[in-house]
């Protein structure tokens, strides 16, 4: 009679884990200068809540693309369900379906004000992107640098990625970290690039005329392992001098670099919160309100004139006349508005 209860207690516990892995602070619709994305609540078992409920008992995510210059929102990614219950429209700019992608969190971390994690969303069975994202502020950033807990001069970065996308992301050859002073005005930026070696959790000297330091062998990102050293290598190869952080446009997040536990380096985030919108017909009215915009009608091409020019509107009829190329652009043309010579 034990086992039973057991089997059960374990289910429930794998039942809590997931659904407390996603962060409430990711929760809603974030914008940003190019879409729009929509993380919704998870429930019980993985399943998405409130109208946008998937099937499966698989989170996925909702993103909408500004195309045409921001001035038609594409609905590109959402679950089946959204078809059902809000039609999506047909044009140049949207698939007949939508694409599906999946999403969960991997590696996790907590700070006062923040939270890091690693963003993986299927694109498809072979298809998988992993996207590292600092959350702070009701902002999302992609580029950004996090404070190491045994030495607070070290602030870390990682292999960034190219955003939230419907396509798979090929890693950067490159990541940085960097050392700051004391007084947090210059820090030395340490080159780590893709290795095949095995990670070890040691420490090397970077050395410059003015001091060295020790900063790790190896850094991992994106299930990918970066080197600041070749080989069995103990120094920092080409160490660079000490730079200005704010002539590389770096924004901190106190009022010195102390005084907080991560730098970010983006001096836009890449998608804000939108504050009072969380839910699906919230999602829907943005794109209905954004579609439904027209564009202002040009300025006239000639100044009004008095008395009125003469377009001779009997001449162009006359050589417009039994003409059925031009009949039909007129037809329409009539769906749009009347014509000049309607108004005057």
């Amino acid at each position: 009679m034990k086992k039973p209860l057991i089997f059960l207690v374990m289910i429930f516990s794998c039942v809590l884990i997931f659904s407390q892995s996603i962060p409430s602070s990711l929760y809603g619709i974030w914008e940003g200068k190019d879409r729009i994305v929509f993380f919704e609540e998870i429930g019980a078992g993985g399943a998405l809540s409130g109208e946008g409920a998937a099937s499966g008992g698989e989170a996925q995510i909702v993103v909408l693309l500004k195309e045409y210059y921001g001035w038609y929102y594409d609905r590109a990614v959402e679950p089946e369900e959204y078809g059902e219950k809000e039609p999506r429209t047909r044009n140049s700019g949207t698939t007949k379906k939508a694409q599906q992608v999946y999403f969960d969190v991997k590696n996790l971390k907590d700070g006062e004000n923040w939270s890091f994690l690693e963003l993986e969303t299927e694109l498809s069975r072979r298809q998988k992107n992993l996207i590292p994202l600092l959350l702070a502020d009701d902002k999302i950033y992609l580029d950004f640098y996090i404070q190491n807990d045994e030495d607070r001069n070290i602030f870390t970065g990682h292999a960034k990625s190219e955003g939230i996308t419907m396509f798979e992301q090929t890693l950067p050859e490159n990541i940085g970290l960097l050392y700051l002073t004391a007084d947090g005005g210059a820090a030395y930026d340490v080159r780590y690039w893709k290795s095949d070696m095995d990670f070890e959790a040691s420490q090397v000297l970077f050395k410059r005329p003015e001091g060295e330091f020790s900063v790790p062998k190896h850094i991992t990102s994106r299930e990918q392992n970066y080197s600041s050293v070749s080989g069995r290598s103990k120094i920092v190869r080409n160490p660079q001098g000490a730079m200005s952080l704010e002539s590389r446009g770096f924004k901190f997040t106190g009022k010195t670099a102390f005084d907080s536990p991560f730098i970010i380096a983006d001096k836009e985030p890449y998608l804000v919160r939108l504050a009072d919108k969380k839910t699906f017909e919230d999602l829907m009215k943005l794109v209905k309100d954004a579609n439904s915009r027209r564009k202002p009608d040009p300025p006239a091409l000639f100044p009004p004139h008095n008395p009125p020019l003469n377009w001779y509107w009997d001449v162009i009829d006359l050589l417009e006349r039994n003409n059925p190329y031009i009949q039909a652009v007129r037809e329409r043309q009539r769906t749009f508005g009347a014509r000049a010579k309607e108004i005057q």
